[in-house]
């Protein structure tokens, strides 16, 4: 960032505390200017000496370490359950698609064609430049790691593209491509890429060695790339060389900038962790690695504590970042298992661990209770918060992988776990689920009863979401709780906003994140109390935000629960949030979701209230928006008020306000994100009025099919009436 947004975002701070982040960022630059000017004068690789005195001193020589290599049995890898003979037939047999898809993909890939963050499909030229966003072709220099200017706030490119490259999880494409086919095509070009980003990337030198997070997936899927390649005689023994010097020199940097710094540690910190995870465990040939794997090991297990409620909600605020952080845990904690007890294969890794100690565990299977949850039962996820598309690794699908479809999470689950409801949820056994517990994983997964109840209304008080559900109905309601401990970077003005869909059709949806740092406009935009299905009073918002600090509230609007009730026959939620209560006046805003399960439709009532009782008030203005995925939205002629969207499949909801006094509606173009980068239009409904408070507005939201005739609105307010006399 540079320095005049720099300055402009230190004026949110005391001056005691901005002057100590000016001597402590003039500290670090001076400091990184010195290690700047010798990673000039003297190569940042690692030699051949130094590579040496790094490996355990059993190896006299580079030429001791190939030979071992090539013979070793231990550590075990998960491909080492998978038989290369076999798995295409299996592949065929129960993924049909997928066999083609990986080929159409690994083809692209060899021709350096990539489609990353919204981007479609870009060919990158004969040599991949790994330094630039190709959207936009901006091209990041070559400097110390600590000096690259990497967020251009007032240029339209994005750093996450060259990092999103970086990663390297196309990797695992082209390995699988070469399991299915033997072909040396695939092997020639991971070794290619390889070698080139190498030459392009030395040690500490340039954007892709910015951010920790990106060096601790980019090492992971490189050591995939390995082990599905290993075998091949494309992998010389120079390369071979490089790569482990590389695969050193990713470690020493992991455990040199630990994201663990600074504030609340976030899934940053939990990808270095991974990192060091496998490659402490994979390469004890190394003489830092039991120290890699050893702190990897102990803070994954602080770190479960610390970030993850007890009721299995990661603490971040946002859906699909729980789907990347359970899919760090899974992925290291079975890694780390698997070499706990290296002759039992993936799938058989049940029960007790002597590592990992039992409450680990069964808060690892309450992240995958969430998620069971969480997914509607059309089968995707909702996504209240920020999503990026992150993941650590991308097993399947790569080249269309659905942003919106956590169910492979639970595949693996049913497995580990034994829980026949996460192999109902879940569907079937997906292929990620294949690549990391084999074919046994498989074979369990298939004896397990599917089950027989279907998830029901659940409420995760300490993550802060309440989850209606009944049959084919669902909502989700945002509630995060204001815990001072929490990040806030990945969580929008979202208290109170909910998802709803009924039959397997989206109705009112959360709009995404979109992008970050490319365009600061639209990234404000999507994180504002405007974009979300909640109450904006005044303008305002529910957090401020600096419109130039993209990654942070200042003052979180808290949820306050004012009672959860959950039975057979209805759900009843109330809970208010005080982000208005900032305001000169203050202002509460309270909404109560009641949920008719017998009869199918949702109450939702919002009401504004004084939180200091005065003489005199202003008006006040309120405003509910409702944002639709991609439907038709009809407006009814003798009740402009009431709107229905017409889903597919003759699925359709209406919804109504009642005694709408002094309120006007809308129908206007909005956006919805599905995946970042990539935006569609979408209608938005707009409800507003200039009232004096309190006040309130109460709405029906009936879900109906071609099958069901529409309900009475009247018969309903009389219902809604008698009701809420009842539990206020």
């Amino acid at each position: 960032m540079n320095r005049s947004h720099y300055f402009q975002r230190l004026t949110q701070y005391s001056p005691g505390i901005t002057a100590y982040k000016i001597l402590r960022k003039a500290v670090t630059e001076s400091k990184a200017r010195v290690e700047s000017l010798r990673a000039e004068l003297f190569s940042t690789y690692i030699s051949d000496k130094d590579f040496i005195k790094s490996l355990e001193d059993s190896f006299e020589n580079i030429d001791a370490l190939l030979e071992h290599l090539r013979k070793r049995r231990h550590p075990v890898f998960f491909l080492d359950f998978i038989k290369k003979d076999e798995i295409s037939d299996l592949i065929k047999h129960h993924y049909p698609g997928s066999f083609e898809q990986t080929i159409e993909d690994a083809g692209r890939i060899c021709e350096h064609i990539f489609d990353l963050l919204g981007s479609g499909q870009a060919f990158l030229g004969e040599s991949i430049d790994w330094h630039t966003d190709f959207k936009v072709n901006w091209t990041w220099k070559r400097r110390y790691h600590e000096l690259v200017n990497y967020v251009e706030i007032d240029r339209p490119c994005d750093v996450k593209v060259p990092w999103e490259l970086s990663r390297c999880q196309h990797f695992v494409t082209l390995g699988k491509a070469y399991f299915y086919t033997g072909d040396e095509i695939y092997a020639r070009e991971f070794v290619a890429q390889v070698d080139d980003w190498i030459r392009s990337n030395p040690p500490k030198l340039g954007v892709n060695w910015v951010c920790t997070m990106d060096v601790a997936i980019r090492v992971i899927n490189w050591i995939w790339g390995y082990y599905f390649f290993r075998g091949s005689s494309s992998l010389t023994d120079e390369f071979l060389v490089n790569f482990f010097k590389n695969l050193l020199a990713h470690g020493r940097y992991i455990m040199d900038n630990l994201e663990n710094k600074g504030g609340a540690v976030t899934n940053h910190y939990l990808s270095n962790l991974a990192g060091l995870v496998y490659l402490g465990v994979l390469f004890p040939e190394f003489k830092e690695a039991e120290k890699w794997r050893a702190l990897g090991i102990r803070e994954l297990i602080r770190e479960m504590e610390r970030q993850v409620y007890p009721d299995g909600v990661d603490y971040e605020g946002s859906i699909s970042y729980h789907r990347l952080v359970t899919e760090l845990f899974i992925s290291a904690t079975l890694l780390a298992r698997l070499n706990e007890q290296s002759n039992t294969s993936p799938s058989e890794l049940t029960g007790a661990s002597n590592t990992f100690p039992d409450w680990y565990l069964e808060r690892l299977e309450k992240m995958l209770d969430f998620v069971v949850y969480y997914i509607k039962p059309g089968g995707s996820a909702p996504q209240i918060g920020d999503s990026d598309d992150g993941r650590l690794h991308i097993l399947s699908n790569y080249g269309n992988w659905d942003r919106l479809d956590h169910r492979y999470l639970l595949s693996s689950g049913a497995v580990l776990f034994n829980r026949s409801d996460f192999k109902t949820v879940a569907g079937k056994f997906h292929e990620e689920a294949l690549w990391l517990l084999g074919k046994d994983g498989l074979s369990r997964f298939d004896l397990l009863n599917p089950g027989i109840s279907k998830p029901k209304s659940k409420a995760f008080l300490e993550g802060g979401f309440y989850i209606m559900r009944h049959e084919g109905l669902y909502m989700i309601v945002d509630c995060l709780p204001d815990n001072p401990q929490d990040p806030l970077g990945h969580r929008h003005n979202s208290r109170l906003s909910f998802e709803l869909s009924a039959y397997g059709m989206d109705f009112v949806v959360d709009p995404g994140a979109y992008v970050y740092t490319s365009d600061p406009g639209w990234r404000n935009a999507f994180r504002s109390t405007a974009y979300h299905n909640t109450v904006r009073v005044n303008g305002q918002e529910q957090s401020e935000f600096n419109p130039l600090n993209l990654f942070s509230l200042i003052g979180q609007a808290g949820t306050r629960i004012n009672s959860w009730k959950n039975n057979g026959d209805y759900d009843f939620l109330d809970a208010e949030h005080n982000g208005y209560e900032r305001l000169a006046d203050p202002i509460t805003h309270r909404r109560q979701i009641f949920f008719n399960k017998q009869e199918g439709y949702w109450l939702v009532k919002d009401i504004l209230t004084h939180k200091i009782q005065r003489s005199s008030h202003q008006e006040c203005e309120f405003e509910v928006n409702l944002h639709f995925a991609p439907v038709e939205i009809v407006t009814d002629a003798s009740n402009p008020l009431t709107v229905t969207a017409i889903g597919n499949q003759g699925v359709s909801i209406m919804v109504t306000p009642i005694r709408p006094d002094g309120l006007k509606s809308s129908v206007e173009q909005g956006w919805i994100s599905h995946g970042y980068g990539t935006k569609i239009e979408a209608p938005v409904v707009r409800y507003r009025k200039l009232t004096s408070l309190p006040t309130e507005l109460l709405m029906i939201f009936y879900p109906y099919t071609n099958h069901q005739p529409k309900i009475d609105p009247l018969r309903i307010q009389t219902l809604a009436l008698t009701f809420m006399k009842g539990v206020n």
